[in-house]
């Protein structure tokens, strides 16, 4: 073997983040080091590896078929590793993970139920947050990955990845049937009494927002403290509010609420993985990180 472990390892972790940084912050070492080594491994080869951008890097013909017998064989060294331990008495990986409630149903449980079946021994720590202090959490270096709803403000030090769309629809109680009738114009059942979330939520500034992009001003009758009280406060017709579809559905299956459509089109929102490049994560949370990001 012409080249040493070492560089197969840097290969593989630049290869799977597609960026020299992220590569490096993920190996505790610096960028130009990263680059070295790397040229170092097409040199042994006699190859190109990489086709390098301003965006990143992508693999070559050569590389990609490099990466498909290197990934398999680092995952297996590291999987033996974490197996070692276990058997050595060592304490168990855990994960610190922010997530906010919209993020938690639409998407993150069926995820972790994957991931909990290829490692059991992984305690998670769960932590409920609206986006504001999730994002908060992370960049104090409390949880390892936030999982958030957008809109959102973030610094150029953070990764974020958008994996799932989602989209709200305006629903009332049954005093409200008359309203499900007809499409309605927002600027119609501006007077009806508003359930919100608190003023201090994401999702407040984004009904705030789509309320000024339609020339009015959003005044809610009451603010609740999660999503999940929106709805039974709907439901014993104390106004009107905005709901994910996904968390209407049983409910107006069951006609405990209408839907009240409306002529403006909702904007529709994103739940993102977020990660601090400066701060990497440990190999099972990366594997829970690469997990979380995947689409499929």
């Amino acid at each position: 073997m012409t080249a040493n472990f070492e560089h197969y390892k840097v290969f593989y972790y630049v290869a799977k983040y597609k960026n020299l940084t992220r590569a490096a912050n993920a190996l505790v070492t610096s960028q130009p080091s990263v680059t070295y080594c790397m040229q170092n491994l097409e040199s042994m080869l006699g190859c190109k590896l990489f086709i390098r951008s301003r965006k990143g890097v992508t693999l070559t013909a050569e590389g990609e078929h490099l990466y498909s017998y290197v990934a398999p064989a680092c995952k297996q060294l590291m999987q033996g590793e974490e197996t070692l331990r276990e058997l050595l008495g060592e304490q168990h990986d855990h994960i610190n993970v922010g997530v906010t409630q919209v993020a938690m149903r639409s998407y993150l449980v069926e995820k972790l139920k994957v991931f909990q079946e290829q490692y059991p021994q992984v305690k998670l720590n769960i932590f409920n947050y609206n986006t504001k202090q999730t994002l908060s959490e992370l960049k104090a270096g409390k949880i390892d990955l936030a999982i958030i709803t957008n809109p959102i403000d973030y610094e150029q030090s953070l990764k974020v990845v958008e994996v799932k769309s989602f989209k709200s629809i305006l629903v009332g109680g049954r005093m409200y049937k008359e309203y499900g009738e007809r499409k309605m114009f927002l600027s119609e059942v501006v007077k009806l009494p508003l359930i919100t979330m608190s003023s201090t939520t994401t999702t407040f500034g984004f009904l705030q927002e789509f309320y000024r992009s339609c020339g009015l001003t959003m005044q809610p009758a009451i603010e609740v403290a999660t999503m999940d009280l929106i709805i039974p406060v709907i439901r014993k017709n104390l106004g009107i509010g905005f709901v994910p579809e996904e968390f209407a559905g049983p409910f107006l299956e069951a006609k405990d609420i209408l839907e009240i459509k409306l002529h403006e089109q909702i904007p529709e929102r994103k739940i993102c993985i977020v990660s601090d490049s400066n701060r990497p994560l440990g190999t099972v949370a990366e594997e829970l990180q690469s997990m979380l990001e995947c689409q499929k």
